[in-house]
């Protein structure tokens, strides 16, 4: 079926039912407007997305704001010390009250009617409104707002959403040792990705290109040239580490929550012999975080959601927010964390720090922009997946579970 026969939600459904199970998608899902509003509204609205990190707004009247969908979310920290989050929409006639990405605001004022709210949403003042008229009827529309070690989400679903406890319970102990509750952000980068979000997390979810992709990811992490050579080879060389390390009491090897509404998974593994941390020839990037005391080498990483993922080493730490756009636009933005008394230029490089990623994700970026105009060519026909691929085969597959509505449970990590 192609971009153009599918048109609304009876032509959509039907291509749902004739995708094969392992195989990529049909071309509609990665270049069609109308699945692109029915992703947003079915799929990605639903999902506990990572924002930013707290250090972002470490003061009273600190906000950010933050674009997804057609919906601007304002995050501000009250005088209290707390965060809230509100639809960055004034009760009067529905204008924008902040346009900026980052600022200070001692109240949140319309620029259009001067409708003044306090930090926490309360409307505080409007002028000239009839006398029966009661200001606490009229508050900014809450968005719910969680953390977790200093990790920002937000939902802008009321309903259908997962249990963010049950999320945060799961990976508490993963991140916890690294002290992202004293954290600062050393730099952030965006990356625009022109193809389709789905594009983005397929790459993302799988390590089938990463010899032939990346060869400075390659260089850091030994799994990959050892994947190549035996699907799985790499467990035996996880569990001998795990012993080395019991003792730590920290989290070490895999783990997967096969949650049908917002599937994630944890894991704790080496990077490769001699190098402390994931840097260019392995030096440390900063001073160790939270409960490290010295360096076991290794690496954590959180797959969050389909949009929010987190890579944890002894010495800086590095969250990825993705952010589909339109049908073929996808923002990718990258925090790197470090140490909160940690100073640069002194302590860390940000060239240093940042390296890995901004590599890769370049790289990633010119691959997935290829991937999409493939996609586009008349010729284009989905094919079969690996077994490497199994990561991306399963985020697939749990993506028209719940384009449908359906709960299913998935295996997103195998050995």
């Amino acid at each position: 079926m192609m971009n153009s026969m599918v048109n609304n939600k009876k032509d959509i459904n039907a291509l749902i039912e004739q995708q094969r199970s392992g195989f990529c998608l049909d071309q509609a899902f990665y270049n069609n407007d109308e699945i692109f509003k029915i992703d947003l509204e079915r799929v990605l609205s639903r999902q506990w997305q990572f924002v930013d990190h707290e250090s972002r707004m470490p003061n009273p009247g600190d906000y950010i704001t933050y674009q997804f969908a057609n919906e601007s979310i304002i995050i501000v920290r009250d005088n209290n010390g707390e965060l809230h989050a509100h639809f960055n929409v004034c009760r009067h006639r529905g204008s924008r009250i902040c346009s900026e990405e980052q600022g200070n605001a001692k109240l949140l004022v319309c620029p259009y009617h001067a409708w003044v709210y306090e930090l926490n949403g309360n409307l505080r003042g409007a002028r000239q409104m009839p006398d029966d008229f009661n200001p606490d009827e009229y508050g900014l529309e809450p968005c719910r707002l969680e953390v977790i070690e200093g990790l920002v989400f937000i939902n802008i679903n009321e309903t259908d959403a997962a249990d963010f406890q049950q999320l945060a319970n799961n990976i508490r102990s993963f991140v916890m040792p690294h002290g992202l509750t004293k954290a600062k952000v050393a730099h952030t980068e965006k990356y625009t990705v022109n193809a389709n979000w789905k594009l983005v997390i397929e790459n993302f979810r799988e390590c089938y290109h990463c010899s032939p992709s990346h060869p400075e990811y390659a260089s850091v992490n030994a799994y990959v040239r050892i994947g190549d050579r035996e699907l799985g080879g790499y467990i035996p060389v996880v569990d001998e580490w795990k012993a080395k390390v019991a003792d730590s009491g920290r989290e070490a090897g895999f783990k997967n929550f096969p949650y049908a509404l917002q599937p994630h998974h944890a894991w704790r593994m080496p990077i490769k012999d001699g190098f402390k941390t994931a840097t260019k020839d392995g030096s440390p990037a900063g001073p160790l975080m939270g409960d490290f005391k010295e360096y076991d080498c290794a690496e954590t990483g959180v797959f969050f959601s389909a949009l929010s993922y987190f890579y944890l080493n002894n010495d800086y730490a590095t969250t990825f927010r993705i952010t589909p756009i339109s049908t073929n636009v996808t923002e990718v933005t990258i925090n790197w964390l470090v140490d909160e008394n940690a100073v640069e230029g002194t302590d860390y490089d940000v060239e240093h720090v940042k390296w890995l990623w901004d590599v890769t994700t370049i790289q990633d970026k010119q691959i997935v922009e290829e991937n999409q105009i493939g996609v586009n060519s008349s010729r284009y026909i989905p094919g079969p997946y690996s077994k490497r691929e199994y990561g991306t085969a399963d985020f697939i597959s749990w993506y028209l579970a719940r384009l449908q509505g359906k709960q299913e449970l998935r295996v997103v990590f195998r050995k």
